[in-house]
């Protein structure tokens, strides 16, 4: 029942934008797949002559995404496309790092109390509320610290993110 549609199912593998090839490796995986997952073939079945197209539907479309077969998903780029993407990001790249170790070093220079929340806040991404309950420190009291680091970075690096924003990468 389930190959009657046998090309459908390679069309709707296509619509993936994947090639023939890799179209008919994709139904292959979905006809294993619920061979060996399916118990009941009734559960893809609409009612006794007609198969669920949505149910094969995902489990192509839940194949496809896994990569379960290693599809191409994009064509091959050349050289000269490689390194023109190369260059025009690594100065962005380095700009970004060169911000994130300032404002690290920054931070690292701070009271013990701030440069801990600091941490815990935002290299942990441990949100306000937590924190309060884990340390028994007052919410207020972590949220007046946390915004007064905040300005502070704010006002310090301000410039460079500015540039970074602007793509004056070699002003940071």
């Amino acid at each position: 029942m389930l190959a009657q549609k046998h090309n459908d199912w390679i069309n709707m593998a296509k619509s993936f934008g994947v090639s023939d090839d890799d179209a008919k490796e994709l139904v292959q995986e979905m006809y294993l797949r619920l061979y060996k997952y399916v118990d009941d073939p009734e559960r893809i079945m609409y009612n006794d002559d007609e198969v669920n197209t949505f149910y094969v539907y995902v489990t192509l479309r839940n194949i496809y995404l896994s990569g379960s077969r290693k599809i191409s998903l994009y064509g091959t780029l050349d050289d000269h496309v490689l390194l023109a993407y190369e260059d025009a990001n690594i100065d962005k790249e380095m700009a970004f790092e060169k911000i994130v170790k300032r404002i690290r070093d920054e931070v690292q220079k701070w009271y013990w109390y701030d440069k801990k929340l600091w941490e815990i806040h935002f290299d942990n991404q441990k949100s306000m509320r937590s924190i309060s309950t884990d340390t028994t420190i007052s919410l207020s009291s972590i949220f007046n610290t946390l915004k007064r680091c905040k300005i502070k970075i704010r006002d310090m690096f301000n410039e460079d993110v500015e540039d970074y924003k602007n793509r004056d990468y070699d002003r940071i």
